[in-house]
C-alpha cells in the first residue's frame, strides 16, 4: 500500500471515530435519541445550524437579485418614467 493508502484509511477512520464522539458527546448534551440510532442519524445538529446560516444568506442574496431585476424591468417598461422617482 502507497503512502497516500495508508494517509487515506487513517483518514476515513478518524473520520469515523470523530462522528462517533460527536454522536456521544451530543447524546450527553440533548440526551439519547428517540428512535435507534444509527450512523446517517448522528447527527451533527450544531454544524448543521452553522449551514444552515449559509442557506439563509443565499435566500436573502437571491431576494436582492430579484428585486434589482425587478427595478430594472419596472424602468425599462415605461419610457416616459425617470428610474428611482418613485411613482
Amino acid at each position: 500500500m502507497t503512502a497516500f493508502g495508508w494517509w487515506m484509511l487513517g483518514g476515513v477512520a478518524l473520520l469515523v471515530v470523530f462522528i462517533l464522539l460527536e454522536g456521544k458527546r451530543q447524546a450527553r448534551k440533548y440526551g439519547p435519541p428517540s428512535a435507534r440510532p444509527n450512523l446517517a442519524g448522528v447527527g451533527l445538529l450544531e454544524v448543521q445550524r452553522h449551514l444552515q446560516a449559509d442557506r439563509h444568506v443565499g435566500v436573502l442574496q437571491q431576494q436582492v437579485r430579484d428585486e434589482v431585476a425587478q427595478q430594472e424591468e419596472d424602468s425599462r417598461g415605461d419610457p416616459g418614467k425617470e428610474p428611482g422617482s418613485g411613482t
